[in-house]
């Protein structure tokens, strides 16, 4: 009767066990991936401004870059009474193990080779953000075993076999927690995410004479022969539109491909509100509308064109 009234109590001291939360930052991805990150973010505007067809290129390369330090900025293993649970970043990748199914849990040192990352093993699997210590699960049902960076492994270890014995949980101090809205990572996220958004906003769409046609320069450009202009005139207003097909609107900036009200299609390279925009109509092509904020420059493309037809 003794021997269950212990069994009870230490049944309720488990269930009664606050969640545990171990974070560790990582130092190492973040210090690898943040530099390529900043430098390809570089390359984008500057792609962009100059209306580079490297700028998707450098758009694949930022989000990759970003992703991968949204995942292993940082890595927290969470242990309750009933499960290990690990989460890297944001929580994009994660996984959780249920205490009965633990055979054992031990602190372990990575070889250097391993490296940080997810890793297979020849014996399982790695998942570490930074460092060379780790926490090794091992499973009643399989041979294949789990390693976890961790920069406190010892702590975790004892506290993760105290929950395979079923005995009493000690009174850890848990690991600090990153909030995931006021990390500066987000921050960071969210200031690239609105600059690749801005930055056609504060452009003006380039124009470059050749002895047989214009070109239109950016990511929705066109190079059209003086030869196949059919119309060109000024107008002082635009057809409603209903629809962007495809393209760019941010205030008063429209460009790429849109649909207006009649279900007519055009392509526009604009500043919305600042007549007169310069019509083209030309063989194999949509209406093209295109204009600059400038007056004198939107007339002044207009005469060019008149002259080189």
């Amino acid at each position: 009767m003794l021997g269950n009234t212990i069994k009870n109590a230490a049944n309720l001291n488990l269930s009664s066990m606050e969640t545990k939360k171990y974070t560790q930052f990582g130092t190492f991805s973040v210090i690898i991936m943040l530099p390529l990150l900043l430098l390809f973010t570089g390359l984008l505007i500057k792609a962009r401004l100059a209306n580079s067809p490297e700028f998707y290129v450098y758009i694949f390369l930022v989000l990759t870059f970003l992703i991968c330090l949204l995942i292993f900025y940082k890595l927290t293993i969470i242990v309750d009474s009933k499960s290990v649970s690990f989460k890297l970043g944001i929580g994009l990748v994660g996984k959780s193990y249920k205490i009965s199914d633990i055979k054992s849990c031990r602190p372990v040192s990575n070889s250097v080779f391993n490296g940080v990352g997810i890793r297979m093993l020849s014996n399982g699997w790695l998942y570490n953000v930074s460092g060379l210590k780790a926490v090794e699960l091992q499973f009643n049902n399989r041979k294949s075993i789990i390693r976890i960076g961790t920069n406190k492994p010892d702590e975790i270890s004892q506290l993760i076999q105290s929950l395979i014995a079923g005995g009493e949980v000690l009174n850890n101090e848990t690991g600090n927690s990153t909030k995931r809205w006021t990390n500066p990572l987000w921050i960071l996220s969210i200031i690239l995410i609105l600059a690749l958004m801005l930055i056609p906003n504060y452009q003006e769409t380039k124009v470059r004479f050749d002895e047989n046609g214009f070109k239109i320069k950016g990511v929705y450009g066109l190079t059209i022969p003086y030869s196949e202009i059919e119309q060109l005139d000024t107008v002082s207003d635009i057809p409603r539109i209903s629809l962007r097909t495809n393209g760019y609107a941010l205030g008063k900036t429209l460009i790429g491909n849109f649909k207006f009200a009649d279900e007519s299609y055009s392509k526009l390279f604009i500043k919305k509100g600042f007549a007169p925009y310069v019509l083209i109509k030309s063989k194999g092509h949509v209406p093209i509308y295109i204009n600059f904020e400038n007056e004198q420059k939107t007339i002044d493309l207009y005469n060019e064109l008149k002259n080189k037809r």
